[in-house]
């Protein structure tokens, strides 16, 4: 009888432990993209642009809504002069995080480096509107202004940015100030 109702416990403590096993949450494959976007931008501060995009890639693979990896890859193409791939995944991210204001930013941007130029201020528009703050987009605008020489605007704006804590880069400020563009900090 000892060994029956033995038997019967241990029978029941595994029917438990199954049970309990069964019941906590696995991970599912598309909790991971977080992870490989994190892994991807390390490989981009290293300069490792390939295996960065890579990472990205991996990311979207793992979770399609992921719009942290769809800007990622974007980012990528857009330091390498793919506008129209990062024009690409920049819509990609947007449509999945409207809410992030430097993904409209950086189309701005990117929009812009393909003459594309009332759809990019309307990208940048809605960075700001996003995010007052947005320093970025601030930063193109200028860029556009100084495409079309009104260099009061130019000045505005990378005040404007320089106000969001953008650092503007020693070339860039001289190239402006030979224009006239005076520079408050930053």
């Amino acid at each position: 009888m000892r060994c029956a109702l033995t038997f019967l416990a241990t029978v029941a403590f595994a029917a438990i432990a199954h049970a309990q096993e069964n019941a906590l949450p696995k991970p599912k494959l598309k909790d991971y993209a977080p992870d490989s976007v994190r892994v991807g931008w390390q490989y981009f501060a290293k300069g490792d642009y390939e295996e960065a995009l890579r990472r990205f890639q991996i990311a979207i693979k793992l979770n399609a809504d992921s719009a942290p990896g769809y800007y990622g890859i974007a980012y990528v193409y857009s330091v390498q002069h793919k506008f129209d791939e990062a024009i690409k995944f920049y819509r990609e991210a947007a449509q999945r995080d409207p809410s992030h204001a430097d993904t409209y930013a950086n189309l701005g941007y990117a929009l812009m480096a393909k003459q594309q130029y009332p759809e990019a201020l309307q990208m940048l528009d809605k960075a700001i509107e996003l995010d007052p703050n947005c320093g970025d987009a601030y930063l193109h605008y200028a860029n556009y202004y100084a495409l079309k020489q009104d260099w009061t605007n130019v000045e505005q704006s990378v005040n404007k940015a320089v106000k969001c804590g953008k650092k503007i880069r020693p070339e860039l400020r001289k190239t402006l100030e030979e224009h006239g563009v005076k520079i408050e900090g930053g």
